[in-house]
């Protein structure tokens, strides 16, 4: 038997269960929408089964028909025979046997990268002193197979190294993939290694397409594979409908691939296509209902797209399917968003609880919820849980909410106010969390410092209608009507006439605080009785004459021009909304009516006493 063949076959038995597969997986993260592949490579060592060994080939001979018969040998004294010795390397086919030879043999031992490129540096040599056609063929073959395993080992070595050696070993597996495939075209994986190699940073993108291109040929009979291809080259396409088209062939290819549905919702979203994004985004928690973080991805988006009901839904379905503590505390949230599902986040919250008691996230949304429902012992009792629980919870800013609100209801306002401002040390940009400080000032009787709080956010956000509106409130506080006056007005223009939902609350607040100023302020040269019938005719059309105090509002309005007719008609319809709705402020609605019969206009002016006690450093808080 030809010795040549014999090693071929050998070789070709066990090179795939001799290689020692490094497979590298690019995992698919990040908001959708974005386009983008997480940049995070993981390495993974598969052992397959060893090889089995390979009977070294035998030949008989036959004796030759003249021979004298055998006769018994004293088996004591018998000279066995040789070995076989192998067929000698035709040099003048194969000049490159002997090195083609050992490298099969350095091969089945090599385990190192160093032991592989001593491999492939023997085949290279064997191809450069020559071989036969069949031997050569099987050379090359052998030769990207060889590379491939380098370039794998190289990328999953990645991993575990840093900077510059993180940089050098992969561009030294790109040159072993790119030799892998010069020797042998029909190596996906190569293909594959290398395009992922370069959606690290400073990739090629023209060679992400070019590598992703050839794998999706070399993978039509794998669909799965086909699909993880097509995927790879959607995210690097820059024009928007080859990469949706790309999508789309992956989704084709594989229904279940998870990462290109979410892609696709991603595209549809820009596109505009919101439905086939919500879609897409079901079908990816349709397939995996058990996986919380593409639960909450998927969760996210719908609550993104203002879908809190389609957000429940899935989510509900996710429960169903595999209960947990998260998912519930995930459930509260989206049901405190939908305003009128209280009972519903609270018998959540109780079932995340009850499956992990000691959970202190739970415990302090829990809090929240109970402040929210007026409930302040029962928040007491799940903040002081919470941090007994795990005792750092206290100094996360959840906790310091629950905290500040619990002073709020308890009046200790110095405690709040103090709470408040380690929030926005924590963040100074926060806008929202400065408006409510500045709102605790002047519930303690600061409006000194209201003012000046208010007046640092608008340095930063000169048109923001809500701090100019509070600052105009905080003015009135003081007596300083002219500065409030000029707040509204400065209100007004940044939000304009749209009466839309969303303006409703804030823009009827500055319509009846402006109004109610120009008609009933002691300064004659602010007052300004027909402006202020204008502005409170908008601010009772936007309320439905349903608030008592805006009704007041017209009526002095009415009463400053002189019209007490209309004063007294609609002052009488505010003291009639007072008495229904049990208005704190009855008292003064029906001064205010007296008023008006008298045929004598209403005037206000407030003067806050500034409150001098200092406010408790941290160490000071009372104990909640």
């Amino acid at each position: 038997m030809n010795r040549t063949s014999i090693i071929a076959e050998s070789a070709a038995t066990h090179d795939r269960s001799l290689v020692q597969r490094i497979l590298v997986c690019f995992i698919l993260l990040g908001g959708i929408g974005h386009g983008t592949l997480a940049r995070t490579v993981a390495a993974q060592e598969v052992q397959e089964a060893p090889p089995t060994e390979t009977e070294a080939p035998t030949e008989t001979e036959e004796s030759p028909a003249d021979e004298a018969p055998e006769q018994p040998a004293d088996e004591s004294t018998a000279t066995p025979e040789p070995p076989l010795a192998p067929p000698p390397v035709n040099a003048e086919i194969d000049p490159g046997q002997a090195d083609l030879d050992e490298a099969v043999l350095k091969r089945i031992a090599a385990e190192s990268n160093g032991d592989l490129e001593a491999v492939a540096a023997l085949i290279e040599s064997s191809l450069a002193k020559g071989l036969s056609e069949e031997n050569r063929s099987f050379a090359r073959k052998m030769l990207g197979s060889v590379q491939l395993q380098r370039g794998q080992g190289l990328a999953g070595a990645m991993v575990r190294l840093r900077g510059r050696q993180q940089l050098m070993a992969r561009a030294e597996a790109i040159r072993a993939l790119t030799d892998a495939i010069k020797y042998d075209a029909e190596l996906a994986e190569a293909h594959m290694l290398i395009a992922q190699l370069n959606l690290l940073p400073d990739g090629d993108t023209d060679v992400i397409q070019k590598s992703t291109t050839a794998a999706i040929k070399l993978y039509e009979d794998n669909p799965t594979e086909q699909s993880k291809a097509y995927l790879l080259r959607a995210v690097t396409q820059t024009d928007a409908g080859k990469k949706l088209a790309d999508l789309n062939a992956a989704i084709k290819a594989d229904p279940n691939n998870t990462g290109a549905l979410r892609e696709r919702a991603g595209a549809r979203l820009q596109a505009g296509k919101v439905n086939g994004a919500v879609e897409d985004l079901q079908r990816v928690l349709e397939i995996d209902p058990t996986n919380q973080q593409i639960a909450q991805a998927t969760v996210q988006q719908l609550v993104d797209l203002d879908r809190a009901d389609d957000a429940v839904a899935l989510l509900s379905k996710t429960i169903a399917a595999s209960p947990s503590e998260g998912l519930y505390r995930l459930r509260a949230i989206l049901y405190r968003m939908l305003g009128d599902k209280e009972d519903e986040a609270l018998a959540d919250l109780n079932k995340a609880l009850a499956m992990q008691p000691k959970d202190p996230l739970a415990l302090l949304q829990r809090a929240e919820l109970s402040l929210s429902r007026d409930d302040v012992k029962s928040a007491k009792q799940d903040l002081k849980s919470a941090i007994d629980i795990a005792p750092q919870v206290e100094q996360i800013d959840q906790a310091i909410v629950v905290r500040c609100f619990i002073a709020i209801e308890e009046g200790r306002m110095a405690d709040a106010i103090n709470d408040m401002q380690i929030l926005i040390e924590r963040n100074p940009n926060d806008t929202f969390r400065q408006i409510q400080l500045a709102s605790l000032y002047l519930q303690d009787d600061r409006p000194r410092q209201a003012i000046e709080t208010l007046t640092d956010v608008l340095d930063k956000e000169p048109d923001n209608a809500a701090v100019l509106r509070s600052r105009a409130d905080a003015y009135l506080a003081v007596g300083e009507h002219a500065e409030a006056i000029a707040d509204y007005e400065q209100a007004l223009q940044k939000i304009g006439k749209q009466d839309d939902e969303e303006n409703k609350v804030i823009l009827s607040g500055i319509l009846n605080n402006l109004a109610w100023v120009l008609a009933t302020s002691p300064q004659d040269d602010v007052r300004d009785g027909k402006r202020a019938i204008e502005l409170g005719l908008r601010a009772v059309k936007l309320t439905d004459e349903s608030e008592a105090h805006i009704l007041s509002t017209l009526a002095a309005g009415y009463a400053e021009n002189g019209d007490f007719e209309n004063a007294i008609k609609w002052s009488k319809k505010a003291v009639e909304q007072g008495k229904q709705q049990e208005n704190e402020q009855l008292d003064q609605l029906e001064q205010e009516l007296e008023s008006y019969e008298k045929n004598e206009p209403w005037r206000e002016k407030q003067e806050t006493e500034e409150n001098q006690l200092p406010i408790l450093a941290p160490e000071d808080l009372i104990d909640t």
